[in-house]
């Protein structure tokens, strides 16, 4: 619940609170349940025999005609000895053995006599046991409603910034608790009578202090107020040894207890009074804090001294009224975070006040249905009946309107995450969701800036914990390291584990609370704000594989048309070269050989058959037919004559006549020539090349080698590729388009060094078939 815990040290001392206060209430509550049937004489008084305000009507048919602190002087004829007190016999023990010895005589009434501005004064009481009506209103009530003062300071005392006012409202709870629990005990048995008299005092100096400290000191005479505090505390413990020890060395104590009556009375005035001062006088801020708890800050002493001073039948309201104080300061805390919490407020702490409002609500109307009981003669359970049932209906009625109240988050949750998915299903870029998600929480949020940041941007946020990332990372919410009102909460957002964003909320308008409902909101939307960032992540690359893919296929195509006019016009040069030759033989006035026309006429085909290819943009099928190697061998070296006389380069034919495949003849001659081309351009001046056929195992092997150096290691892997060469100036088309061709007739081509030859083979099946034919669209 805590962004930043208590020191240990506090909560030590919190825990020791704890267990004291556990201990005392026990002891005190089996000290009220041994009341219970014993008698008394419609009335109470306190251990010095003084009348007591605290009063139920029903003891009386008419109004008594006391007032506190009138003192009883005899019983039944009996004088009451204050001396007796040295004993340890107080004049009240002594009234309730009188009352005692009555009741035991089986007399109905007691005689009393109370001194009332100097006269005596005789009435004659009735006769009543302490049942479960002044058990409950005398005793539970007050014991309830002070362990609810008691929840509330410690656990202002654990989460509050603001030390002073925080310490103020814990003394003056902590002995409120003490005063209320101990109260009807002083007016019985009368065993904790010294916590009694210590709470009391410390209750009115508690009210002071709370006074002069709440929600802060005030700036002037700081140091003149903290010793007149100081010097009051002292006065007060000073006092209250006194009340304990005069008793037993004889001296009378009336004036001094009429002096602590005063000034319990003078201290809720001053709290009250200065609160209202302090408010004419605050502006901004410090005025809006004290506005927040004013009501009961202010308001409630002036009603508890009215009820106190003028109220002896409306005594019953006063534990009611003293619960406000604790629900006003818990007000001002969740509007305006007065004492500078740093809590996130949860409905468990706001079950405890309204578990009180229903405790407070049976237990009067149990008080009335039992006043019907006797009146109209209504049935005994009826009471207890109707008393769990108000109980049940405030609990189940207040809840709705604590969570309308205090917990807005609730109301809104699904409309806004309704709302949230839907707008999020539009946006398209992680802009746009920004935008929603920031437009979606200031919507109900109570707060000036919400703004999601990227995971890059949290560097920029200040006074950021060192484990900030890795604590968003797993999905925690944290706070920021500055002052309650000043530190901005952040909200992961996340999908698949992964940290999407982060959501940063400035602190809400006039520094109320978070609540655990505002973070399980903020954190489904921030959760559904990470998912849409992911999935926009997703479709932009989703798009750039898309995109990717286009232009693959686009420069693919690119890349094909640039390899067909290359390799077309890689092809061309074999044929044009060879005219060239002719031409230059037929200019010399040469006689051309009828086999070199032959050649030219068929070179001319090849070529329209290409160019048909070409407008067609489509490499057809092959059309096989059974095609003699050795001549297609001859052709091809006639194709690259020119290379082969110029570098003076011997050839060599090792291949059968009768070597017969079945192929294309042009592809054949295409196929060969590129070999026989770069075997020529490998040789060198003086080389050597060659072509041989065999038969090994299953298949048949075509060879073209030469005695060039080989290829180098780092070009074997890519030496077929399109557009990689190993010579200076060329294309590196040629292996390319072999390799085209062998794959277009199902068989394969390999390269080898042996001894001093490098060696293209080229496999074939041995039955001529082919394996694998393919057409190549281009376009």
């Amino acid at each position: 619940m805590m962004t930043a815990g208590p020191s240990s040290s506090l909560r030590l001392v919190v825990a020791l609170l704890v267990m004291v206060s556990l201990c005392l209430g026990a002891a005190v509550t089996s000290s009220a349940w041994r009341t219970w049937g014993t008698p008394f004489a419609a009335l109470l008084v306190d251990p010095y025999g003084a009348f007591s305000s605290v009063y139920l009507p029903r003891w009386n048919e008419q109004r008594l005609p006391l007032r506190h602190p009138n003192p009883v002087v005899a019983c039944d004829g009996v004088p009451i000895d204050v001396a007796l007190a040295r004993q340890g016999r107080f004049p009240g023990q002594q009234l309730h053995d009188c009352i005692q010895r009555a009741h035991d005589a089986g007399r109905t009434h007691v005689s009393l006599v109370f001194l009332q501005q100097g006269q005596s004064l005789t009435l004659q009481q009735p006769l009543r046991l302490f049942g479960a009506e002044e058990v409950l209103f005398l005793y539970g009530v007050y014991a309830v409603v002070g362990a609810f003062l008691l929840w509330s300071g410690l656990l202002v005392l654990l989460l509050a910034g603001r030390r002073d006012g925080a310490v103020a409202y814990g003394v003056l709870c902590i002995s409120s608790f003490v005063f209320l629990l101990t109260l009807f005990d002083y007016h019985t048995r009368a065993a904790f009578m010294p916590l009694f008299i210590v709470s009391r005092l410390g209750t009115g100096v508690g009210l002071i202090w709370l006074g002069y400290a709440f929600p802060e000191r005030p700036v002037r005479f700081r140091r003149f107020w903290r010793t007149a505090l100081a010097a009051l505390s002292a006065g007060a413990l000073g006092v209250a040894v006194w009340l304990l020890v005069a008793p037993h060395a004889g001296l009378e104590t009336a004036w001094m207890r009429a002096r602590v009556n005063d000034f319990s009375q003078v201290s809720l005035l001053v709290c009250g009074l200065s609160i209202l001062a302090r408010i004419r006088g605050s502006t901004g801020r410090q005025r809006a804090e004290l506005l927040s708890a004013a009501w009961g800050l202010a308001l409630l002493p002036v009603l508890v001294a009215f009820f106190v001073f003028f109220g002896r039948g409306l005594y019953l309201m006063v534990p009611c009224l003293i619960a406000t104080l604790p629900l006003s300061i818990g007000h001002g805390l969740i509007r305006q975070n007065v004492l500078e919490v740093t809590a996130v407020l949860t409905r468990r702490l706001m079950a405890v006040p309204l578990v009180l409002a229903g405790l407070l609500a049976a237990a009067f109307t149990w008080r009335g249905m039992a006043q019907l009981l006797a009146t109209y003669g209504v049935p005994d359970v009826l009471p207890g009946v109707t008393a769990v049932g108000v109980f049940m209906a405030l609990v189940l009625v207040g809840k709705p309107w604590v969570d309308r109240l205090f917990f807005p988050a609730t109301l809104q949750f699904r409309p806004t995450v309704e709302q949230l998915s839907d707008e999020l299903a539009a946006p398209r870029n992680p802009e746009a969701i920004r935008d929603t998600v920031e437009r979606v929480v200031l919507r109900w949020l109570s707060t000036s800036r919400a703004q999601v940041l990227d995971t890059s941007e949290l560097d920029t946020v200040p006074h950021l914990p060192e484990d900030a990332t890795p604590r968003l990372s797993a999905g925690a919410h944290l706070w920021t390291q500055e002052s309650a009102w000043e530190r901005k909460l952040l909200v992961p957002m996340r999908s698949l584990g992964e940290l999407r964003g982060v959501l940063l909320l400035a602190p809400k308008e006039q520094q109320a609370l978070y609540t655990s409902e505002d973070l399980e909101l903020l954190h489904t939307i921030a959760s559904l704000a990470g998912v849409a960032l992911h999935n926009t992540q997703v479709l932009r690359e989703l798009e750039q594989l898309r995109q990717a893919q286009v232009d693959a296929a686009h420069e693919e195509k690119r890349l094909a048309l640039a390899l067909l006019s290359a390799e077309i016009s890689h092809e061309m040069a074999y044929p044009l070269n060879f005219f060239r030759h002719l031409l230059r033989q037929g200019g010399k006035g040469q006689v051309l050989d009828g086999e070199d026309i032959d050649i030219g006429r068929e070179e001319i085909e090849r070529l329209e058959r290409m160019l048909t290819s070409l407008r067609r943009l489509s490499l057809p099928p092959p059309r096989l037919e059974p095609v003699p190697v050795l001549p297609r061998v001859r052709r091809a070296l006639d194709l690259i004559r020119d290379q082969v006389q110029e570098g003076r380069v011997e050839t060599e034919v090792d291949v059968a006549r009768e070597l017969t495949l079945l192929a294309e003849p042009d592809a054949m001659v295409q196929l060969f020539a590129n070999l026989l081309r770069n075997a020529v351009q490998a040789a060198g001046p003086a080389g050597r090349i060659g072509v041989r056929a065999w038969v090994a195992d299953t298949e048949r092997v075509l060879e073209v080698w030469d005695s060039g150096p080989g290829v180098p290691e780092t070009a074997r892997d890519t030496l077929f590729d399109p557009w990689v060469t190993t010579r200076q100036g060329g294309l590196g088309l040629g292996l390319a388009v072999t390799q085209r061709i062998v794959r277009r007739f199902g068989w394969s081509i390999t390269v080898h060094r042996e001894d001093d030859r490098t060696c293209f083979r080229v496999h074939t099946p041995l039955d001529g078939s082919i394996q694998a034919v393919a057409t190549q669209e281009v376009a």
